[in-house]
């Protein structure tokens, strides 16, 4: 992920998520993923999508200024900006 450093000053970030199969916290990501039981019976698509959308929204956090998200149905936009240093 680091293609952050292809950016320029004020240029934004944007994260498109698909909420109907990443829905899932990190920390029940992670509660589920130590619970044999519940992690069969969870899709893998939801962990995996939750994960991932977790992870990429936390590194952004890092790296960049939050400006905001926008729904847009099923799908949830967020909008990230590099602050020059």
């Amino acid at each position: 992920m680091d293609s952050y450093l292809t950016l320029k000053d004020d240029e934004n970030l944007f994260i498109v998520d698909l909420e109907s199969v990443s829905f899932l916290t990190q920390d029940t990501v992670s509660n589920i993923s130590s619970d044999d039981k519940r992690y069969y019976k969870t899709p893998f698509l939801y962990l995996v999508s939750s994960y991932s959308r977790n992870q990429a929204i936390s590194w952004a956090n890092k790296k960049y200024s939050y400006i905001g998200k926008n729904k847009k149905g099923f799908w949830m936009i967020y909008k990230f900006k590099k602050v020059g240093n």
